[in-house]
């Protein structure tokens, strides 16, 4: 080991403890929200008395967290192969996907516990955690790739599978690569809220059964187990992805190709947004055969699993169908409001503090772990210390919704601060250019497309992060709508819910790749 090995690693380890020390003396003292955050020792402690009660609780989580990892990323992999193959079935299938992820968890796992035996309830809401981000990451790798080699292998003769494996591939495995780190604890939450919602053992019901004691230090202590799986696989990908990543060429030159091949006179451009409407017409009727496939292959009553028929009876043409739309506008206006607001905070705390870990590694590796456990520990248990921090109003809501945002973007982002090209970075260093003018003139401007996925891949969960404050905090808004019906057992206005929200994220998401278009075609 080198001394550089052990200076980094003394710093590492000096930073640890400073983070560790303040800790403790914040939760000695109760600082923050009367005991909400307990002392380390505390959790220690608490941990080592129910010892024995982790082996299969954490066996049960980590079998069925790896088969939704394994499960949803080989589909993720496999489509975005497929649509650069062929892409139109990106466009036929972009809403159906974006829905997929964006649908309620409370809404979807009962669903799923009456139609599914055994753990595939939990297996399949870890796959739909993981599959999306993996595949928005799969295919920017698979279409950025380098242009220059992209046009060697066609002047060799080279036809689009030859790119496909001999350039695009290998292009993609760094960004693959970012995709996995994301699913890692994405999988581990997605198989805690199944837990949630029923199973036999896994930390989801531990910690279930250990919310009624108000005990916050067995609380944390499940919950930094779960962060400490999800670290580990986290890590994993993170060195595999250091290892096999070439500094590729910048991929906002792969961008302004793609941007200027595309239609720039008014007849054409008329043509192309007559495209749009279509390829969305299109994209939207998969959506609804898919609600029908999936009905008919589960076999469930209309009370429970309402079709899109129903739902557009209950939302527009029933006898009651004014009512519901009086209960639903406002309070869709308000959750609207909340995760704008919680998208912005998050997307812009993801990007400041990526640009800030990229100057400071070492403070990266003691803010990580926060990150982690912000996305492994289930947001159900979670909320309340949150809410005993910040209140049960905006604020709240706010920075819940941040929690389930900011980790995907920050990831993201890192990855594409990483992934700044050589050469113009050689250019800067013999010059003796600061790290801040590094930053402006290459790795930010570089890392611009892996922001724009960032947005891709945040702006839905906004939503869904506000649903879930609103429900289980302050019992406003859209999800305290949800909460009432769920109470009720009222299955149509959670379906009615659930369309909604998922139609907004669909429709955010196209928002969001437009905006990504039009900022990249400006830059070119």
């Amino acid at each position: 080991m080198t001394s550089g090995t052990l200076a980094k690693a003394g710093r590492n380890g000096l930073t640890a403890l400073v983070v560790l020390g303040v800790w403790e003396v914040v939760g000695r003292l109760a600082l923050i929200g009367d005991g909400a955050l307990p002392a380390p020792t505390a959790i220690v402690a608490a941990f080592w008395r129910s010892r024995s009660d982790y082996p299969q609780h954490v066996l049960a989580t980590v079998e069925a967290a790896g088969a939704g990892f394994v499960l949803g990323n080989l589909v993720a992999v496999a489509l975005a192969v497929l649509y650069v193959l062929v892409p139109g079935v990106e466009r036929a299938g972009r809403s159906l996907m974006v829905a997929l992820f964006c649908l309620p968890v409370v809404v979807v796992a009962p669903i799923l516990a009456i139609a599914l035996p055994g753990d595939w309830p939990k297996i399949t809401l870890a796959a739909l955690s993981v599959f999306f981000p993996t595949l928005v990451s799969t295919v920017q790798g698979l279409r950025h790739a380098p242009g220059d080699a992209l046009g060697v292998v066609t002047s060799a003769g080279g036809g689009f599978l030859r790119q496909l494996w001999l350039v695009r591939v290998r292009a993609a495995v760094p960004d693959l690569l970012s995709g996995l780190q994301v699913a890692a604890p994405a999988a581990m939450l997605g198989a805690l809220l199944g837990e949630f919602m029923g199973s036999n053992a896994g930390l989801g019901v531990y910690l279930l059964g250990s919310l009624g004691r108000a005990d916050p230090p067995t609380l944390w202590a499940i919950g930094l187990v779960a962060t400490a799986i999800s670290a580990t696989a986290y890590g994993l990908f993170g060195l595999l992805r250091r290892a096999l990543s070439t500094g590729q060429a910048e991929a906002l030159q792969v961008f302004a190709t793609e941007v200027r091949a595309r239609p720039q006179n008014a007849g054409q451009a008329a043509l192309s947004g007559l495209r749009v409407l279509a390829w969305t017409a299109v994209s939207l009727a998969v959506v609804v055969g898919a609600w029908y496939a999936f009905i008919r292959a589960t076999g469930l009553p209309s009370m429970l699993m309402n079709s899109p028929a129903d739902v557009w009876r209950s939302l527009v043409t029933g006898p009651h169908a004014a009512d519901v739309r009086a209960d639903l506008l406002p309070t869709l206006r308000a959750s609207l409001l909340d995760a704008a607001l919680g998208s912005l905070a998050g997307i812009g705390t993801a990007f400041v503090l990526a640009v800030g870990l990229s100057l400071l590694p070492a403070a990266g590796r003691a803010v990580m772990p926060f990150a982690f456990l912000s996305q492994t520990m289930p947001i159900v248990a979670l909320t309340p210390l949150i809410a005993l921090v910040f209140g049960r109003g905006t604020l709240t809501i706010t920075v819940v919704t941040v929690s389930v945002t900011f980790f995907p973007a920050l990831v993201t982002v890192l990855g594409g601060l990483e992934r700044a090209p050589t050469g113009p970075l050689a250019v800067l260093d013999s010059v003796a250019a600061g790290p801040f003018t590094t930053l402006r003139l290459v790795t930010v401007p570089n890392a611009l497309p892996h922001l724009l996925t960032a947005v891709r891949l945040a702006a839905p969960r906004a939503l869904t992060g506000v649903l879930l404050a609103e429900q289980f905090v302050t019992g406003t808004g859209l999800g305290g709508l949800l909460g009432h019906a769920r109470g009720f057992l009222d299955y149509r206005m959670m379906w009615v819910i659930a369309a909604t929200v998922a139609l907004v994220s669909v429709v955010v998401y196209m928002l969001a790749e437009a905006l990504e278009w039009q900022v990249l075609r400006r830059r070119t």
